[in-house]
């Protein structure tokens, strides 16, 4: 039943996808710039990548172009490697990296280990190892263990895009290998979108000094440094992707004499392309997730609109029925009524005034004018 859910989502995913005319290129691989994540990069798919590097030290500045890439062998295993082919000092280190994860790789997964065999080919110069000749450097290989684990909190609750990271490793320098046993324990929570995320790691190494010939060596991991990294990875064109940080650091516990030298300060950029690319479940779920949220968010502004219209709709019918109610109790005929009444009375005012005036008009017309007699003659 899952997995015939799991081929209809994937069949929705695809149509949205071609109907929509974008599709995003992500592989489940992705981590921060300092911690891949714990899933492999899929069965024949290829990834290269080019990363210089910026460091700041006691020492000075120096520069360190990477090209790396990683093939992805099975559904549970990959192979990576990376060299610095002209750098500060030259060429630089390569290593190689064989990760095997769980499986369930092909699901969005909460919890996920991988672990890693690690090969670093120093072409740091050794003269100060008790088996070396001082007219001879050694170049020799180390091979380590490590381990990631990874903790993908969409796949527990939908509205969450957050993963965190813990790596821990047996080489924080490649180069400083001849000289100091190391750990590094490195953490990270990035915040994935269905684009574009951003990430903040950290870290402490911790350097044993061996006894070489130029020293005794120290008993314990005595000298530590922490560092932070915060950073982002920026989506183009929806398939290619560069992921950058600034690392600085925080603290630092060295030997006052002949210490160990962490760098300062730090940046990293890196442009990921895929050559060869076929999504995977894990992928197209997570682009699935995040539709159905853009569905969601669609879904809920188009009711908050329907909202509003629905709630000028019942102010204006509102107001209707108010208009209606003051009409009803306008009695128009008894108004009339009222309105002639007064009309017929003031008419009788009028003419009550203009017979007054008549009247007076017809008394004055009928008196007779006092006549004047002259002495000794007639009337006139």
């Amino acid at each position: 039943m899952k997995r015939i859910f799991l081929i209809v989502n994937l069949v929705t995913v695809s149509l949205i996808t071609a109907l929509s005319g974008q599709t995003v290129i992500r592989g489940r691989s992705e981590g921060t710039i300092t911690i891949p994540a714990s899933n492999v990069i899929g069965n024949g798919n290829i990834t290269v990548y080019f990363q210089p590097n910026a460091w700041y030290s006691a020492q000075g500045f120096r520069l360190d172009p990477i090209l790396g890439g990683c093939i992805g062998i099975s559904d549970i295993m990959q192979i990576s490697a990376q060299t610095i082919p002209l750098g500060s000092k030259g060429l630089g280190p390569t290593e190689a990296h064989v990760q095997l994860t769980l499986p369930g790789n092909n699901v969005l997964r909460f919890f996920g280990l991988a672990a890693d065999v690690d090969l670093f080919l120093s072409t740091a110069q050794d003269t100060i190892t008790i088996t070396t000749d001082k007219t001879k450097p050694d170049f020799n290989p180390f091979l380590f263990p490590s381990a990631i684990i990874d903790l993908d909190w969409l796949a527990l609750y939908k509205s969450l895009p957050l993963k965190t990271y813990l790596a821990v490793n047996l080489a924080d320098n490649g180069e400083l290998l001849f000289r100091y046993n190391q750990i590094a324990v490195n953490y990270g929570a990035e915040w994935k979108m269905n684009l574009h995320s951003f990430f903040l790691d950290g870290g402490i190494g911790l350097y044993q000094e061996k006894h070489t010939k130029i020293s005794a060596g120290d008993a314990g991991y005595d000298q530590q440094y922490g560092w932070l990294e915060p950073g982002g990875r920026y989506r183009l064109k929806n398939r290619f992707s560069v992921v950058g940080g600034v690392r600085f650091m925080v603290f630092e516990s060295v030997k006052p004499r002949n210490g160990l030298q962490p760098n300062f300060f730090g940046f990293h950029v890196r442009l990921e392309a895929p050559l060869l690319y076929k999504e995977t479940n894990t992928e197209a779920i997570r682009t699935l997730i995040f539709m159905e949220q853009v569905k969601e968010k669609k879904a809920d502004a188009l009711a908050k609109n329907i909202e509003s219209q629905h709630s000028v709709i019942n102010q204006l019918k509102g107001s209707l029925e108010g208009l209606r109610d003051s009409t009803e109790t306008f009695d128009y005929s008894n108004e009339r009524s009222a309105l002639i009444k007064r009309r017929e009375d003031i008419q009788s005012k009028m003419k009550s005034i203009e017979n007054i005036f008549s009247d007076s008009d017809k008394s004055d017309s009928t008196k007779k004018e006092p006549s004047l007699t002259i002495p000794g003659g007639e009337e006139e």
